[in-house]
């Protein structure tokens, strides 16, 4: 039983690790057949959800003009008695919700070919930093300081722009891929010019929209 337990819960950390790489870099041949391994007992022990995978979905959140402030509560008499910090919390506050949040829902597997693809236009190192992938954090979340540096460590907006149209025949190669493709990239390439800080999330089934 203690085994099942440990077992379970190495699944419930790694295979979120895993797919968070490989939405921005392949995957070794350890860590593939690591995945394959738990995603297999996963699927033996749940048969009724084998039709369903974690990470089904992937959603991309693009936001602008917004500013992250600190928001801990004080202390309370107990915490002060008993010396423990109180640990602090942030949250972010964008100007206008309408004008500058924007969603954009990728299957799983799309994007893995749309991480392909930049790859094959010369962009696999700078993938990783153009799109930060991150798992169930969403902005309107309360925030901890090490969530609140990862959103302060986003590329410029900018740069992600350029290096997008700089990138070999990217057009063509959409255009070769899908349609769906095609708009994805053209999605990516709006909001980046426009000032967008775009990260991924790893979306559970359950948040399917």
């Amino acid at each position: 039983m203690n085994f099942d337990i440990e077992e379970s819960r190495q699944i419930a950390i790694r295979v979120p690790e895993l797919r968070k790489k490989e939405l921005t870099a392949k995957l070794t041949f350890a860590e593939q057949n690591e995945l394959n391994q738990m995603m297999a007992i996963k699927a033996e022990r749940y048969p009724d959800l084998t039709e369903q995978q974690y990470a089904e979905n992937v959603k991309l959140t693009a936001i602008r003009n917004f500013t992250i402030k600190e928001v801990t509560k004080k202390g309370s008499l107990f915490q002060k008695l008993l010396k423990q910090e109180n640990r602090k919390e942030f949250r972010m506050q964008i100007l206008n919700e309408d004008e500058d949040v924007s969603y954009y829902i990728l299957q799983f597997t799309f994007a893995l070919e749309l991480r392909q693809l930049m790859e094959d236009v010369g962009l696999g190192l700078d993938w990783p930093k153009m799109l930060p992938v991150d798992d169930c954090l969403s902005y309107t979340d309360p925030l901890e300081e090490d969530d609140k540096e990862w959103f302060e460590a986003f590329p410029n907006p900018a740069w992600c722009a350029v290096r997008l149209n700089e990138a070999r025949d990217i057009e063509g190669k959409a255009a070769a891929h899908s349609k769906e493709m095609v708009q994805a990239i053209d999605w990516l390439k709006t909001h980046w010019e426009n000032g967008f800080y775009i990260y991924a999330d790893i979306d559970p089934i359950e948040d399917d929209e």
